[in-house]
C-alpha cells in the first residue's frame, strides 16, 4: 500500500509540473500576428538603396546633360549626375581621373582623388598673396 501511494504521489507530483509548464506558454493575440506582418510589408516597400563608389578615368563627357562616362581598371561605367552634382562637372575634362559616389548609375558626387575643396580655395587664396623673399635671419 505504501508502494501504491507512493507511485501515485510521484504520478501526481510529475503531472503537475507538466501542466504548469503549458499552462504558462501564451497564445499570441489576433491583433500581435497583424502587427508583425504590416512591419515585414513596410520593409519590402522601402528597400535600402546601396552607395558605391567608382575610380575610373573620364572619356566621354557631357557637362550640359549631365553625363559622363567612366573607364575603370575591370570595366567602364555610365553616369548621370543629379542637379546638385552637375555644378563638380565644372572643370573636368576627358583624361581627367575622377571618383563617383553613386547608386547604380546615378552620380552623387564627383571628385578628383586627393583633392580637396578646403586645399582648393587655400591655393586660390596663396594665388592672390605676393610673394616676399626669403626673411633675413637675426644674427
Amino acid at each position: 500500500m505504501k508502494k501504491l501511494f507512493s507511485v501515485l504521489a510521484a504520478a501526481a507530483f510529475a503531472l503537475s509540473i507538466g501542466a504548469g509548464g503549458c499552462a504558462k506558454e501564451k497564445a499570441p493575440s489576433p491583433s500581435e500576428p497583424a502587427k508583425k506582418e504590416a512591419a515585414g510589408k513596410e520593409k519590402k516597400a522601402a528597400p535600402k538603396v546601396s552607395v558605391k563608389f567608382f575610380t575610373g578615368t573620364i572619356e566621354t563627357l557631357d557637362a550640359a546633360a549631365g553625363t559622363l562616362t567612366l573607364k575603370g581598371p575591370k570595366r567602364a561605367m555610365d553616369f548621370k549626375a543629379d542637379g546638385r552634382t552637375k555644378k563638380d562637372l565644372d572643370g573636368m575634362k576627358i583624361g581627367d581621373k575622377v571618383l563617383v559616389k553613386h547608386t547604380d548609375e546615378i552620380a552623387l558626387s564627383i571628385v578628383k582623388p586627393g583633392a580637396n575643396k578646403n586645399t582648393q580655395a587655400r591655393k586660390e587664396k596663396e594665388g592672390a598673396v605676393e610673394e616676399v623673399g626669403p626673411v633675413p635671419q637675426a644674427e
